[in-house]
């Protein structure tokens, strides 16, 4: 059997073994539930596949699983009767997920010369969305559009593709791109997720609201256990609250994204608490309470407060719940770090958040103008985050004059 996209051949003794690991790939591509069982029948059929066996080292990485080291080393060794694409892909598959820093040229080298191995093309877009700097969305948008003729069809590239658009300044081609993956898979969560940003990025919040409904409508029973659905809920709670229903919006943030109660992964826990709350207080200027919960999740990014990302949520945490002696400890953590650019403007981000939360406005606007367009790209994430920087010069400047 062949991997359709990437053309390779799989070597298993097994055709369903095959067959289940290309499924559970859809899935992990689509955000969807169901991958890792999939996987573990894979290897149950066939212990010795090597594809399988990194693939589930992969979910057991990204899910602090305490197997992950184990996994990891028994792939390496079925690689070593793997065929050289597959001992390619699990290389560069286990090098991004082990040192995604020191294996960056190496990976991207890789997906040049292997246009269809859409697994580690993922793989690598998300950690440059985080950690690629300012020049991060054209670097994105350029991997992609170099697989376009390779998989042009294929509806987990096009819902990467129309993100990836969007993110990089054309949200109106993005969506159109968007809807064509959603028509191939009306199911996949990691699709209508990025559809929903690219309304976010419309600025049109009242279709975000009905899209998302009615996807939910449709298929929340198969969306549940996937890994993005806390996060989908909180696009809806978002857009919710820009149409002006709080109360519903914060009900749903506390039903389904929360720190208590969310599907998603730690960092964008932090993103989604971080950012629904500081936009509520920049809104209002209440402050909510501070729960176990989200002090718990705080705590935990303390010792990675010098990337801007992790510094900007988590002072807007503590900005958001009244705690000026947190904002005070994060400044001071940061200045213990070397100087650099990220340090830096972690830095400058705390500082402002802090000086904002002390109704210094004109010194926190007056410091938040000198964070530039490419400082702001650089920050991490998504158009989400560089609009919540936006929101905070504006709030400071409005509040100043």
């Amino acid at each position: 059997m062949n991997d359709p996209r990437s053309g390779m051949a799989i070597t298993s003794d097994s055709e369903q073994a095959a067959q289940n690991y290309l499924d559970a790939v859809d899935r992990i591509l689509g955000s969807e539930s169901g991958a890792k069982e999939l996987l573990d029948s894979a290897l149950e059929q066939d212990p010795e596949f090597a594809l399988a066996m990194a693939a589930r080292y992969m979910l057991a990485k990204d899910g602090n699983d305490p197997a992950a080291d184990d996994l990891r080393a028994k792939a390496q060794f079925l690689a070593q009767q793997a065929t050289s694409w597959e001992q390619a892909h699990i290389e560069a598959l286990i090098g991004l997920l082990t040192d995604p820093y020191a294996n960056l040229a190496q990976t991207e080298a890789y997906v040049a010369a292997n246009p269809g191995d859409l697994l580690i093309i993922s793989q690598l877009s998300g950690y440059l969305i985080f950690y690629g700097g300012p020049e991060k969305l054209s670097r994105v948008l350029n991997i992609l559009q170099a697989s376009e003729t390779t998989l042009g069809d294929d509806w987990a590239f096009l819902a990467r593709l129309g993100f990836a658009i969007s993110e990089a300044g054309d949200p109106a081609q993005g969506r159109e791109v968007q809807e064509r993956a959603l028509k191939l898979r009306p199911h996949s969560l990691y699709t209508i997720h990025g559809y929903a940003h690219i309304l976010h990025d419309l600025g049109v919040p009242d279709e975000a609201e009905t899209l998302i409904h009615t996807w939910l409508d449709r298929h929340k029973a198969t969306a549940e256990g996937g890994a993005l659905y806390g996060h989908l809920q909180w696009h809806l709670a978002l857009a919710e609250w820009q149409v002006g229903k709080r109360d519903e919006a914060w009900a749903r943030y506390q039903r389904y994204s929360a720190p208590e109660t969310t599907t998603c992964g730690p960092v964008l826990t932090l993103a989604d608490c971080g950012g629904f709350l500081l936009r509520d207080y920049l809104k209002t200027g209440e402050t909510s309470p501070l729960t176990p919960a989200v002090a718990e999740l705080t705590a935990r990014f303390e010792g990675m407060l010098a990337h801007p990302f992790i510094a900007l949520h988590v002072a807007g945490i503590h900005a958001a719940t009244g705690g000026l002696s947190g904002l005070d400890g994060c400044a001071a953590l940061i200045r213990e770090k070397e100087s650099s650019d990220n340090r830096d403007l972690a830095l400058q981000l705390v500082e402002s958040v802090g000086l904002f939360a002390r109704a210094d406005f004109s010194r926190a606007a007056q410091l938040l103008g000198e964070i530039t367009k490419p400082q702001r790209i650089g920050v991490g994430g998504s158009r989400v985050e560089r609009m919540l920087i936006d929101l905070l010069e504006e709030k400071a400047q409005e509040r100043a004059a």
